[in-house]
């Protein structure tokens, strides 16, 4: 009996969920138990509610599970393979983290800085480990190999198959349509021309942002910074170069906030006005 137990899905759903709850508080700042301390990245507390939010639904769609009908049962299996697939990549950029800076985060409240390394890898590792397992035995139970009335029929799975696939690509065109939508307004416009030498270039975009960057770059010199003042809000960006732009040449500006990218460029005048 207990041979068949550990192939049992709501086992393993169980405790992926607990998991992600008990594991997401230790990456919210404000929770007395708090992991990294003084670090607290909007980014960082954002996954830690994240995992939380997604060990309710697990454990949410755990006790449905133990009450629906074999249909209903089938169809939440699917959803939790999907789910435990995005549970599993959601823990590669934080191991990717970890990898980077090491037991750096945790240094000020552990003696030992390779320990503080090998807890963050650890939690995340576990998570993995929990998905797969819980992928495993949904998969496992889908088979028949369980119970006979959860096999997955031919035509219920590509029902599924079709459907997640119409999902994917709607959110893949969104995604694609909202990349291509995001910037509001930019000063020069794209392919302006004789632009004052003294401009101040502005990027405004859609929405509010707390992660940004810009390079400014002579066409003929992309690998030479143009000097100049850079300022920037949740709205936008400016910059204003240095002694002014050189004269008849075509500036390429680049601009990021968040996973956005924008690249517009313009000519300045070819000579100062008297």
């Amino acid at each position: 009996m207990m041979e068949g137990l550990w192939k049992e899905p709501k086992r393993w759903m169980n405790l992926t969920g607990w998991s992600l709850i008990v594991i997401g508080t230790l990456f919210v700042p404000i929770m007395p138990w708090y992991i990294l301390g003084d670090v607290s990245e909007s980014e960082i507390g954002l996954w830690g509610v994240t995992a939380i939010g997604g060990g309710l639904a697990t454990l949410g769609g755990r006790g449905l599970y133990a009450r629906s009908s074999d249909a209903v049962q089938r169809g939440l299996l699917l959803l939790c393979i999907l789910g435990m697939l995005f549970v599993m990549l959601a823990q590669l950029p934080a191991l990717f983290s970890w990898f980077i800076y090491g037991g750096a985060f945790v240094k000020h409240w552990m003696p030992w800085e390779p320990a503080g390394f090998g807890i963050g890898v650890a939690l995340h590792v576990g998570l993995i480990a929990l998905s797969a397992m819980t992928i495993f035995t949904a998969v496992y139970a889908l088979t028949g190999r369980r119970r006979r009335e959860l096999r997955m029929p031919a035509r219920q799975l590509a029902v599924y198959v079709t459907v997640l696939l119409v999902a994917a690509g709607g959110l893949w065109s969104w995604d694609r349509y909202a990349g291509s939508h995001w910037i509001a307004h930019t000063y020069p416009a794209d392919g302006a021309v004789d632009v004052p030498l003294d401009a101040q270039v502005e990027v405004v975009w859609q929405g509010v942002r707390d992660s940004m960057g810009m390079k400014v770059r002579y066409a003929d010199q992309s690998n030479q910074a143009v000097p100049g003042i850079t300022g920037g809000s949740m709205s936008g960006m400016t910059f204003r170069p240095e002694g002014g732009f050189a004269p008849g040449c075509q500036v390429q500006i680049t601009v990021d906030a968040g996973r956005r990218a924008h690249t517009f460029t313009f000519t300045t005048r070819a000579k100062p006005q008297p």
